[in-house]
């Protein structure tokens, strides 16, 4: 009998003890040898926002989990490449969440030590990487609970996006501008470390068009795992997504990186579906009447984008993260559509979330 992956979910809070207690749970129900072993923690640190705006690992999650494992005897960094074109940001982002203050001297400043490595992918040939990635003798991913408009789900497999430096994340757009092939190239990227553990911050969790949105809903929960794959399934199941339609599953699972399907899951905890959880725009893309969709978002899709020029500060981070350099910033954005890739990098970064997807395709949300 084949044995199933295990996927445990257990309930939280944003309060130090109670995740002290579920973070020493985690790793009784998935032990690690971590005397004298290096460790890498790897956040969703996707910008400056705190740990309340649901949008980030919350910091307490963080220092409960680097508490335990400094216990057991781990020497710990804690580290995450932010999603900016340009090296330097890490440090105004591990303050703005409030990892740094949280973590101390645990923080790294992974973009300083980029290496450049090959990678098995139909893409690119190689990339850069932090070398924290490579080096460490244990990597806990820490992933945050979310919805994403260009991979449908943000999870263990995406949270390896941070893997990369630099304008690294912008180039992986250009070169995969495609839903399916972005998503191909992700699990790519994944297998450059596959992560020892999982451990998903689900305590409030992101619906709608994440993975940057202010659609935050309360979960209470922690959902970890071994294996990457059957957790981000057990996500995609609990949003009422089927894994079938998600692009970074489909090609896990046929890659045979862990399991897609929930029967193949041992679930300890509940897994039930959110009641009225909102899947993002793209989603209908995946579906049976993608072709006449695509028909549709051909038309519409260089156009995709808003600004709102009342919240809009000018402060040139979606110029600085566009891929395709299809964006200038004068007063406001100003997209060039003949060059845009719609890749929703200046949607994602936005601090002030002055760019947000136009009205047609809010209609078509399911």
């Amino acid at each position: 009998m084949d044995i199933k992956e295990t996927v445990l979910i257990l309930d939280a809070r944003y309060e130090a003890g109670l995740l002290a207690r579920r973070m020493r749970e985690v790793l009784d129900a998935f032990p690690l040898e971590l005397e004298e072993k290096s460790v890498l923690v790897k956040p969703n640190l996707l910008g400056p926002w705190s740990g309340d705006s649901g949008i980030v690992t919350h910091h307490l999650m963080i220092k409960a989990l680097v508490d335990v494992l400094v216990d057991g005897g781990a020497r710990v960094q804690v580290g995450d490449n932010p999603g900016v074109r340009g090296y330097g940001r890490a440090g105004e982002v591990s303050k703005a969440t409030g990892v740094g203050e949280a973590v101390g001297d645990a923080w790294v400043h992974m973009a300083k030590s980029a290496r450049r490595v090959p990678i098995a992918s139909r893409f690119i040939q190689d990339t850069s990487i932090s070398s924290q990635i490579l080096d460490c003798d244990v990597l806990i991913s820490v992933p945050k609970f979310k919805t994403h408009v260009g991979t449908i789900i943000t999870g263990a497999i995406k949270n390896s996006f941070g893997f990369l430096v630099g304008g690294e994340k912008a180039r992986m757009h250009a070169v995969a501008p495609r839903f399916r092939d972005f998503g191909e190239l992700m699990v790519d990227i994944y297998q450059l470390r596959i992560p020892d553990l999982v451990i998903m911050d689900a305590v409030t969790v992101m619906e709608g068009n994440g993975p940057s949105c202010e659609d935050i809903r309360d979960l209470g929960k922690i959902i970890a795992s071994r294996n990457g794959i059957a957790l981000d399934t057990v996500m995609a199941h609990m949003m009422g997504i089927d894994p079938a339609r998600v692009p970074l599953l489909v090609t896990a699972g046929e890659r045979g990186l862990g399991p897609v399907r929930m029967e193949d899951i041992e679930v300890r905890g509940e897994a039930e579906r959110i009641k009225g959880f909102k899947k993002p725009s793209t989603v209908p893309r995946m579906s049976w009447a993608a072709p006449i969709q695509g028909m549709i978002f051909s038309r519409i899709a260089r156009r995709a984008l808003r600004v709102d020029v009342g919240r809009c500060t000018a402060c040139r981070t979606c110029e600085k993260g566009c891929p395709v350099e299809a964006i200038r910033v004068d007063k406001v954005p100003r997209f060039d559509a003949g060059k845009c890739i719609n890749c929703y990098c200046c949607y994602e970064l936005c601090p002030e979330h002055a760019i947000s997807l136009n009205r047609f395709i809010r209609l078509i949300q399911r």
